[in-house]
């Protein structure tokens, strides 16, 4: 029987949308019909993709904070607007539904999701928020500014998640259980033509230092990218900055917003990201030295930073300091306090996250056909008599 899966995605950055593509390929080569709801970077991204069936727009949540960050307490005296907001969602959403009529939706980072609820139409989520809970609790390094940002809205991500999800998929780079049961831990999900591209050859290790040639800063798709000053220093190698525009100068080249930058990860020789996991999840399955600089006051950045140190993948930086510790380490010729890695990272996750879908999807049908038959039973048990 073909399905039909409705994906309900966060715009705001470009990550949500990867990922999303990548378990929508696999959803619509088993014969599933993909809708997309989305707004931002989300309609840029997935315009003109062919899993996509029918692709909308809608309004987008938003972070407050200052100086380039993000707070959770700024962010809640912005409740009224997002309340506005979140009525405008649900309408779009409600009008959606009409149409489109979904066996089962996947929601990403979004929240306005009542209709989905009163029309009994089972939910799946998409999100690390569990992940996310369980490393920064046990944390005794998080930075005082990330408090805010995850009591107010990593913990309740995960609340809402754990009570308003039928079930919720979390990527993560080892095997391990969930904090609930309701959370089931998946590989990482990566776009197919990363995946294609690590395959390609063998891991052999991190080059030295000194053997970088290119370095891609890969920043966040959303407002919030880092504003790395590259002026003034004399830098021995190639830097490719992409989400962000300036003037290209010297071994510095800004190529601005890429919807598609497969063709600068696969040639550099090592990458410096925002703490965004889809960036995070594909440094990963690349595993390229890797420099994470999280949004300040980010309590899951803070999360993926700390993720990528403690596996091996590379550093913790800041926005200031990135260009030092990266410097410093090519004139030492050595990769300063890097930890060993493990032999191999999960990275199966959209695969894996599609065939839970489809087999939501064929609970689903199942239970719809068994409560069609109880109420044409009585008349058949009438018509044979």
């Amino acid at each position: 029987m073909k399905h039909t899966c409705l994906f309900i995605i966060n715009g705001l950055g470009l990550g949500n949308s990867t990922r999303c593509h990548a378990v929508m390929e696999h959803l619509a080569e088993a014969g599933c019909e993909v809708h997309a709801l989305t707004s931002g970077n989300g309609l840029t991204y997935l315009q003109g993709k062919e899993c996509v069936k029918s692709l909308t727009p809608m309004e987008s949540f938003f972070y407050s904070g200052r100086h380039g960050g993000v707070s959770g307490w700024e962010t809640f005296k912005s409740i009224r607007r997002l309340a506005a907001i979140g009525r405008m969602k649900r309408a779009q959403l409600e009008g959606l539904l009409d149409r489109v009529k979904p066996d089962i939706a996947i929601i990403d980072s979004e929240y306005a999701i009542s209709p989905l609820r009163r029309r009994k139409i089972p939910v799946i989520g998409l999100n690390t928020s569990e992940i996310v809970v369980s490393e920064y609790l046990k944390s005794r390094e998080a930075p005082p500014g990330t408090r805010s940002h995850f009591w107010m809205i990593e913990f309740s991500d995960y609340l809402f998640h754990k009570h308003m999800c039928d079930f919720v998929l979390s990527p993560h780079p080892l095997r391990g259980r969930g904090r609930h049961r309701k959370f089931r831990r998946i590989g990482l999900i990566a776009r197919r033509s990363v995946l294609e591209h690590a395959s390609t050859g063998k891991f052999k290790g991190f080059p030295s230092p000194r053997q970088l040639r290119r370095v891609v800063f890969m920043l966040s798709g959303s407002v919030h990218a880092s504003n790395i000053q590259f002026e003034g220093r004399e830098i021995p190698f190639q830097i490719d900055v992409v989400g962000r525009p300036g003037e290209s100068r010297g071994n510095v080249t800004f190529h601005g917003r890429q919807m598609n930058n497969i063709g600068l990860l696969a040639a550099a020789d090592a990458l410096v990201i925002n703490g965004g996991y889809s960036a995070v999840s594909e440094a990963f399955v690349l595993r390229k030295p890797t420099f994470v600089v999280p949004v300040p006051g980010h309590a899951e950045q803070f999360v993926n930073a700390r993720l990528v140190r403690e596996l091996g993948l590379g550093f913790v930086a800041t926005e200031g300091d990135v260009l030092d510790q990266l410097l410093r380490m090519y004139a030492e010729d050595r990769w300063i306090g890097l930890t060993p890695m493990p032999d191999a990272f999960e990275i199966g996750g959209a695969q894996e996250a599609a065939k839970a879908i489809l087999e939501m999807c064929e609970k689903r049908t199942e239970a719809v056909q068994g409560s069609k038959f109880k109420v044409q039973s009585p008349k058949s048990v009438v018509s044979s008599q």
